[in-house]
């Protein structure tokens, strides 16, 4: 069974299964969306088939809500009175602490109180140091036993600051349709991710210098990223497959194509059907949304790796549902393919 493609595919033969290989781009001339393209071959299945599609389920988008957690400050149970605090006069460390116990230093965000406990670690060996060379062994020791319980935290303050945070939930937050998504993003997000990587691994391997401005500003990039875009993407795609996949279901059990094992013009149709509207329309925006979550997904993991320790069970949890329906693509393809296959299986080679 053949089809010759009207978007230049060429020649398809499903039975080898090289459907799947036809994952090139090619243009499309219309205006339609990626969503049309999937609607429009539903219902051509079911006009040529003569199947009626079942119902649309409502796409079970909270599944996939990024969890809610509080915001929690990394525990600490060495503490630093006013005049211990006084005695640290003459180092930088004075003025961290200061900000630190201001109005605004116990409200801060957990990307602010992130920078505060880097800047601590960073610079609390000058001041110990200093107070060593004062004799005040017993404030060094308090500073020294702080500086560990802050270094200990570094991951849980790193994760509250990247993935509590308002920045991160906008990153995940599905828009309300799909549009022509992701014809117009670009890599810039993931240029970004990355970098948020790359200061993740180096605070946790000791370099802890950090830029406030930098940090701040590559938060808030994560405002503009379409996770949740690709999210969505991909749940209607494994929703309207699976449609696609109980309408071929019933079609072989109530209403076969080929009832005396030689092509019919239903075959033939249904041939030309998913020639033109699944290979040629669907498939090019698949093609797409593989390459974008290839794009998106990668630089995501790395930064979510090394803190994995830190993450709570209802993240972890999420992730793997998450990556499960990103890289579950090729095989709802293998699928949709397999059962065409059965459904034509019956008909002569037309």
């Amino acid at each position: 069974m053949a089809w010759r493609g009207q978007s230049g595919f060429g020649r398809v033969t499903l039975r080898t299964g090289s459907l799947i290989c036809l994952l090139a781009l090619t243009g499309c001339s219309d205006t339609k969306t990626g969503p049309d393209h999937l609607d429009e071959y539903l219902r051509r299945l079911s006009s040529v088939t003569a199947v009626e599609l079942a119902p649309s389920a409502p796409l079970e988008s909270s599944r996939l809500d990024l969890p809610r957690e509080p915001s929690t400050a990394s525990p600490a149970s060495s503490q630093i009175d006013l005049i211990e605090f006084l005695s640290l006069s003459g180092c930088e460390l004075q003025v961290n602490l200061g900000r630190r116990n201001t109005q605004l230093g116990r409200t801060a965000s957990p990307s602010q109180r992130l920078l505060l406990d880097l800047e601590f670690i960073d610079l609390a060996p000058e001041c110990i140091a200093l107070l060593r060379e004062r004799r005040d062994n017993d404030l060094a020791s308090t500073l020294a036993d702080v500086s560990i319980e802050r270094q200990a935290q570094l991951s849980h303050s790193i994760a509250q600051a990247l993935f509590i945070g308002p920045e991160w939930r906008l990153f995940w937050e599905r828009p309300a349709t799909l549009g022509n998504y992701p014809t117009n993003t670009n890599s810039a997000i993931t240029e970004s991710l990355s970098r948020l990587a790359n200061l993740t691994r180096a605070w946790l391997g000791g370099n802890w210098k950090a830029s406030n401005r930098e940090f701040e500003l590559l938060l808030s990039d994560l405002r503009a990223g379409d996770g949740g875009a690709l999210l969505l993407a991909h749940s209607l795609v494994s929703r309207e497959l699976e449609r696609a996949n109980t309408l071929l279901a019933s079609a072989q059990a109530t209403a076969p194509l080929c009832p005396y094992g030689s092509a019919t013009d239903r075959s033939k149709a249904l041939e030309q059907v998913v020639a033109r509207f699944f290979v040629g329309a669907v498939q090019p925006w698949l093609v797409q949304l593989r390459q974008r979550t290839e794009l998106l997904l990668e630089p995501v993991q790395n930064l979510e790796a090394p803190l994995s320790a830190a993450l709570s069970p209802q993240y972890r949890a999420w992730v793997i549902e998450r990556d499960y329906l990103l890289n579950n693509q090729t095989e709802l393809i293998r699928a949709h393919i397999a059962i065409i296959q059965a459904t034509l299986a019956p008909c002569a080679t037309s």
